[in-house]
């Protein structure tokens, strides 16, 4: 075609004008990207090239050639994997799983079905398609992919995924059953002979799965999805984690390829620190440098190293690593959207379901129900002890939305409600140990109930980062009582938990809101606290004779004699 236009001495746009043919077609002929167009839009051209007698019908013979071709090429052309990217790092371990998941030998009625799950942004399409890749020499009748859109808000419906995989595997329109029930069943037929490994990728629900797994046979699936998909029978579970440090930089230095012997290994590593072993966001980075020549690793180490500007640093082109946690976040109930922002407030790298229903304002069966929720969509991660905590990129987004979704008033509110509830809590624990105290009475109902020492001990420990947090934002905000109460109650806890690197920030902060409230008595005892502190190995006997004196003075002045004592 191209030629004919040529000698016809015509532009692209003034052949589209005469054949009323867009010139965006015309190009896709003309590049091969269309190679089959219809009879009426041949003719047309045809006509407005002039072609006559044998020119013409041999130019409408090869677009009619063209059509027959991809006619029968249609249905290999379906489903067809994606290509795997070059530099892919790391993994070693879930690939042999993989490998062994799809070569095990058992029984031919047994399913092959391996489940990938993982939070947005850990590479679980990738991975698959990687794994798919390297199985393909085994699978001799295919290798399939299929995206079923579980992110999005109409995920791919189950008769059209079948419909899809049918013909991947030559079943023409025509042989197609007209219902889900007949076409799974002929589904898990033709997987039963064949040697075949189908990825199936972003999966919404076990409801549009299960419809799509093979009976037993010689076909392999993989599966993946942000839900764990928990209600799934007879499948192998696999769950992806962040890369650890050194295959994080390894993934890094892949995509930067020669460039990044003038990065520098250290600032290299400081980003895939920063990164938080997410994949996405290390491709991100990488796409960033490899595209901007005149940055440098250790400047964008420097934009990434402020937290409130880190999330809007990682994007390259479309990629955005705020936009993969969006989809899920998208898909929480509102109960677990508020809770799962609110949740940005908490002081301390990890909570319980008890901080989580202060938070969210909810019973603990509500903050059950919630927390569930964004373990299953991986914006939690959970662990045996009952206690769970965000990816670092995700505490990120989860302030942001908190910023976006409620007010300033409401945000003050919320911390004021938690740095409480936890001081108290603290407070209600520490006294555990005092001797003239014995178990406290629970006059608050909004505190967790601890009902031994043994509770007492743990929780304080478990919960130090929290606590301590709290205690922090309660000094700089003029709280002083409650900082005071807090740091009080620390005095004999504190003998059991004698080398905590925490107890001098504890009790200065004490002393420091003892004098604030003009409590002198009060203020000794702190600063007697902080004298023993000083005792404790590596000693610094200066220090605690200087904190003694202090304390000394006020005690006399102030007429308290045990702290004179």
């Amino acid at each position: 075609m191209r030629r004919y236009r040529h000698a016809a001495r015509l532009t692209l746009e003034q052949l589209a004008d005469a054949s009323r043919v867009s010139a965006r077609t015309l190009s896709d002929m003309e590049r091969g990207r269309s190679r089959g167009p219809q009879h009426r839009t041949v003719s047309a051209l045809a006509g407005a090239l002039a072609l006559e007698g044998t020119p013409r019908e041999e130019f409408i013979e090869l677009a009619r050639s063209g059509r027959l071709r991809d006619h029968w090429r249609r249905p290999t052309g379906l489903c067809e994997l994606p290509r795997s990217v070059d530099d892919f790092t790391g993994r070693a371990a879930e690939l042999a799983w993989t490998n062994e998941l799809v070569h095990a030998a058992g029984s031919p009625t047994v399913a092959g079905v391996g489940l990938i799950t993982g939070p947005a942004g850990l590479g679980k399409t990738t991975f698959a398609v990687r794994a798919a890749h390297a199985l393909r020499p085994d699978f001799p009748d295919g290798v399939f992919f299929l995206d079923l859109f579980g992110m999005s808000a109409q995920p791919l419906a189950v008769e059209e995924a079948l419909a899809r995989l049918l013909r991947a595997l030559g079943v023409a329109d025509k042989r197609m059953p007209p219902n889900t029930a007949g076409r799974a069943s002929l589904y898990r037929s033709m997987l039963r002979d064949r040697r075949v490994v189908v990825v199936l990728d972003n999966a919404a629900s076990e409801e549009q799965i299960r419809p799509l797994l093979p009976g037993g046979g010689a076909g392999r699936t993989l599966v993946t999805s942000r839900r764990l998909l928990a209600g799934l029978e007879g499948v192998r579970r696999l769950s992806l984690g962040p890369l650890p440090l050194l295959e994080a930089t390894e993934l890094l230095t892949g995509i930067l390829g020669e460039r990044c012997e003038s990065d520098g290994e250290p600032a290299l590593t400081q980003l895939a620190q920063l990164c938080g072993g997410l994949p996405l966001a290390l491709r991100i980075i990488g796409n960033r440098l490899v595209s901007r020549p005149g940055w440098n690793a250790a400047g964008l180490v420097a934009r990434l190293s402020n937290e409130e500007r880190r999330l809007d640093q990682l994007r390259a082109g479309d990629l955005k690593i705020a936009n993969a946690f969006e989809m899920s976040y998208e898909q929480l109930a509102d109960s677990a959207r508020r809770v799962f922002r609110r949740l940005a407030l908490v002081p301390g790298r990890d909570f319980d379901a008890a901080l989580a229903a202060v938070l969210g304002e909810t019973a603990i069966e509500g903050a059950w129900d919630a927390l569930d929720e964004l373990v299953d969509l991986g914006l939690l991660q959970d662990s045996t002890s009952g206690r769970y905590r965000f990816h670092d990129l995700v505490r990120l987004f989860a302030r942001n939305k908190l910023q976006e979704e409620d007010t300033s008033a409401q945000r003050d509110a919320l911390t004021r409600s938690i740095t409480s509830w936890l001081l108290r809590m603290a407070a209600t624990a520490g006294r555990w140990f005092e001797p003239t105290f014995g178990r406290p009475d629970r006059s608050d109902p909004d505190l967790a109930d601890l009902t031994s020492i043994d509770e007492a001990d743990r929780w304080l420990r478990v919960n130090v980062d929290n606590w301590l947090g709290a205690l922090r934002y309660a000094a700089s905000s003029g709280q002083h009582s409650l900082a005071l109460d807090c740091a009080e109650s620390m005095h004999w806890f504190s003998d059991r938990w004698m080398h905590g690197p925490h107890w001098r920030e504890v009790f200065t902060l004490g002393a420091q809101a003892a004098a604030a409230l003009g409590d002198q008595a009060q203020h000794a005892a702190q600063l007697n606290h902080l004298a023993w502190v000083h005792l404790v190995t590596p000693g610094d006997p200066e220090a605690t004779l200087r904190y003694a004196t202090r304390a000394l003075d006020l005690a006399t002045r102030s007429g308290a004699t045990p702290q004179i004592a």
